[in-house]
């Protein structure tokens, strides 16, 4: 399987890497993800194009240049000329069907608890790496990761439009997403409700990450004692869980609520456990939010310079991860929080910026309408 890293615009495929622009990349991701389909070249254009007006001859020479750079991989994939309708992407099956690694079921098993501890050590680029080798390494299938990796690297619309996954996990998905890209967060309050309702079809950390990021939204609509009843009442499933990660979480929920509290104390105690936390189980994804969450405290106390320094160091760490969803979750946070504190309209600014050309590549309105008629259907 070819993999595709969105922020360098590059292909990867067993190490070996093809450098793209970034409508060539859009190009050969989108025929990729839709193999053995074939497209208009007005199909391509809405897809690839959809806020320009180029001519057909723009797909065409797009498509030559894509097959000169991926000649190399023509084992894995040839796009052909359809005479009449357009273009499609055929995908060569590269597995070794009898390789014996796939027969063997303690492999399997170590390879999954290997994703899972790449997982709960926050290294999604790991993960990442992992899955983009799978072919190569004759890594079998895991039914779990084989979608997570798709939320891991940010491929939300396939995610959203996968036929492999039941509805709930879909939905599941859908509001981690939606309520990401979610400008209000009042409006993801009743599908994180609905969804939690179900717990008796959920699994314990699928319901604690569901109820840990609801408290958020009702810290952020200033339903504080809301916020402060859901944590008291899954205080005891997050230590049962005996988790690293959903205990440093859970920190930082109860330190957000005493900031929004006034309670600046209690907040510095929760940060000061989450930091003791972290630095016997360095998750990086966590240590991310961490430095964010101190971020904010130290705007309340009015040390704009250090906030900064956190922000940038938060915002860095959690690139570095490769987590998108918890990247552009940790972006929300920051703007949201300035936007309802002024208390740096100039850093505002600035990482208003990088949130808009995430938006441009990951189409923010189309996914967040996309990830709401999900809910909608599912809930």
């Amino acid at each position: 399987m070819i993999h595709f890293e969105s922020d360098r615009y590059e292909a990867v495929y067993a190490g070996e890497r093809i450098q793209l622009l970034p409508k060539e990349f859009a190009l050969l991701r989108f025929l990729y993800e839709h193999a053995g389909r074939s497209f208009s070249r007005d199909a391509l254009l809405d897809a690839v194009w959809p806020l320009e007006e180029p001519s057909d001859r723009t797909v065409d020479d797009h498509i030559y240049r894509v097959r000169k750079k991926v000649a190399k991989w023509s084992h894995l994939l040839q796009i052909v000329t359809i005479r009449g309708q357009g273009y499609r992407l055929v995908r060569h099956d590269t597995t070794e069907q009898h390789s014996p690694l796939l027969q063997d079921d303690q492999f399997a098993a170590d390879v999954s608890r290997m994703f899972s501890k790449y997982h709960s050590l926050g290294m999604g680029a790991a993960m990442q790496l992992l899955a983009a080798n799978r072919e190569v390494l004759s890594l079998p299938g895991d039914p779990y990761y084989d979608v997570y990796i798709h939320f891991v690297r940010g491929d939300f619309k396939s995610l959203l439009e996968a036929d492999s996954i039941n509805s709930l996990q879909k939905a599941a998905y859908a509001i981690f997403i939606y309520s990401a890209l979610q400008p209000e967060p009042a409006a993801s309050i009743p599908f994180f409700e609905k969804l939690i309702a179900r717990e008796h079809i959920l699994s314990p950390a699928w319901r604690n990450d569901l109820r840990l990021n609801a408290v958020l939204m009702y810290l952020e609509t200033g339903m504080l004692l809301r916020a402060r009843e859901e944590l008291d009442a899954i205080r005891d499933d997050i230590a049962e869980l005996h988790s690293p990660s959903f205990s440093a979480i859970f920190l930082l929920k109860e330190m957000y609520l005493h900031v929004e509290e006034g309670q600046l104390q209690e907040a510095e105690a929760k940060l000061q456990a989450c930091e003791e936390l972290l630095a016997l189980h360095p998750i990086q994804r966590e240590r991310g939010a961490c430095l964010v969450a101190k971020a904010m405290l130290l705007y309340r106390q009015g040390d704009i310079r250090s906030a900064r320094q956190a922000l940038d160091d938060g915002i860095d760490t959690t690139r570095r991860t490769q987590f998108i969803p918890h990247l552009l979750a940790n972006l929300r946070l920051a703007l949201s929080y300035l936007g309802r504190h002024p208390y740096d309209e100039t850093y505002r600014q600035n990482y208003q910026r990088q949130w808009d050309q995430l938006d441009e590549q990951y189409r923010f309105d189309e996914l967040r309408t996309k990830a709401e008629r999900m809910l909608r259907k599912c809930l």
